[in-house]
Order: C-alpha cells, then structure tokens, then sequence
C-alpha cells in the first residue's frame, strides 16, 4: 500500500465518520421555532398560491397529504441552479453559481471513475466513459476556477460582503480555486491525464499499484484529498445541515395534539428554566417557559 492509498482511506473515513456524527448531533437537537413562511412546496395543491392545510376547518382532525415531488423540484432547483441567489442577490449568483456548479461536476467525475474502476475489475472497457470524463474536467475545473477568482474578487472589494468574510471564507476559496486551477494545468499539460486519473482510480478499489503522476496531478489529488478532509470541519457542511434547515424549520408544519410524538420532544424544552436577561420576559432564573406564557406581562419602567 503506498501513501496515497492510505491517505485517501482515511480522509474518505474521516469524511464519513464526521458527516454522519454531525447529522446526528442536529437530528437530535431541540425542536427549533418555525418560521410558518409560506408557500411550502409540499402543501398538496396549494404550494403555487401559498396555501396551507391551515386554511380547512378543524384541519387538525385530517390527514395531511404532502407532495414529496413539489418538494424535490425546490430542493433541485436551490441546489443545482441556486434559484435562491437568483432571486434575491443576482450580482452574487453569477460567482457562486460556476464555483458550486463545477464543484458538482467533478464531484460527479468521481462516480464516474469509481464506475470506470469497477468496470474495469470486469474487464469491461468504455472508451466513452474517459471522453465524458474528460469533458466534464474541462468544464468543471474552467467555471470552478471563474467562480472562485469571482468570489474572491468580491469578498475582497464588494463592501456589504466583505463585512462578513473571515479568514476561513478567503482560505476556502484560494483552496478551491488551487483544486480547479491545477486540474486545468494537468490536463494542459498531460495527454493520458483521464487515463492516468482512471487507473488510479482503478489502483485505488483494487488495491494495486498506481500509475505514475506529473507534479500538477499530484497536487491536484494532493489539494483534493485535504479539502475532503477539512470540509466536514468547516461551515461549508451546508451541503448536508441544508436538509435539516429546510426541513426541520422552513418546511416543518406537523400538527401538534397531545400524545404526538412532536408533542413528546416539546415537553421537556417547555420545563426549562428561562434565564433570558431582557426584562419584558420576566425570567427570573427560577421559572420555566409554560411559568412565563402564564403569567401577566411584566411592566417595564421607562428611562426617563
């Protein structure tokens, strides 16, 4: 086993292990507020005026039927096209639109070399397969490397933005576009990069040796592997706690009757104790939330 086996092993364990230990952790967070925004996509028949099952008499006594396929179009349009900067911040969507769109390209280059790698444990050749590859590195690695330098650009002069960039947000990006940049010099510099990229692809399932790699591809894999390593670490996680937001707290309506489970989770968070400091609660570090909504509204004195 040489070095890159066993780096790319454990970053891929470090990845899992870290994704999955997140998802957990704020699958089993306290029920957070919900936003009650409409329209939610899975309002069967409703979703396209803004409706909810709000609007039916005594709507709590019938069944709730949702539309999973509404759903799967908004969350496919946010993700892939990011409609949501569309409309609301469209000077941004044209940098972070190519950054995240070649991100999803070559992300999808990694199946299709793990496919190429399975196939070819079978003896089964696809020529295609490496002329797809190829094309979709290009294209990949060209809008990631725009998008990047966009992004950067941006953070550094745009002055609303720069207010909230942080030194993680500018090193992430330098590691991003180092990722498209150097894919970009490999495959301009090497012929049989696919094909050197597929047999250590190859080598990498099967455990065998591993062709050799000018400098570009070794950094490139090099960059790779350190950005998967790192990113479960980072705020960029939204690519999964995204499911959760939406879920969770944007699109979570489920009825709350006694003895639902819902029910069940909100009981122990109603008996906490309340220590907010703002005077118009009424927290006195002894009373629990139901104490506060049931008793009178504090008067507060003005300052004169």
């Amino acid at each position: 086993m040489t070095f890159l086996h066993f780096s790319v092993y454990i970053t891929t364990l470090v990845f899992i292990i870290t994704v999955v230990a997140r998802a957990i952790r704020i699958a089993r967070m306290p029920v957070h507020l919900r936003w009650e925004l409409y329209p939610v996509p899975h309002e069967k028949g409703r979703a396209h005026y803004g409706g909810s099952i709000l609007e039916e008499v005594d709507w709590w006594t019938k069944p709730h039927h949702k539309d999973h396929i509404g759903e799967f179009i908004v969350m496919i349009s946010e993700i892939l096209l990011l409609k949501g900067v569309w409309e609301h911040n469209r000077r941004l969507w044209f940098g972070t639109f190519p950054l995240h769109f070649g991100l999803y390209l070559l992300m999808g280059n990694i199946a299709l070399l793990i496919l190429y790698g399975i196939l070819h444990i079978f003896n089964i050749d696809v020529a295609q397969l490496l002329t797809l590859i190829r094309v979709i590195t290009w294209v990949g690695c060209i809008l990631g490397a725009v998008g990047s330098l966009i992004m950067l650009y941006k953070r550094f002069f745009d002055s609303d933005l720069k207010e909230f960039s942080t030194m993680s947000h500018y090193f992430n990006l330098i590691i991003l576009g180092a990722i498209f940049i150097s894919g970009i010099i490999w495959v301009v510099s090497d012929e049989q990069m696919v094909a050197n990229l597929a047999k250590t692809y190859t080598g990498l399932i099967t455990f065998s040796a591993i062709p050799k790699l000018q400098a570009a591809g070794w950094w490139h894999i090099g960059l790779s592997l350190f950005f998967i390593f790192y990113l479960p670490f980072t705020h960029m996680t939204h690519f999964f706690t995204k499911y959760f937001t939406y879920h969770s707290v944007r699109w979570e309506d489920e009825s709350n009757l006694p003895g639902d489970p819902l029910q069940k989770k909100l009981d122990p968070q109603l008996k906490q104790i309340v220590t907010w400091a703002a005077p118009y609660v009424g927290a006195d570090g002894k009373k629990n939330w139901v104490d506060i909504v049931t008793s009178p509204v504090p008067e507060i004195e003005e300052k004169k």
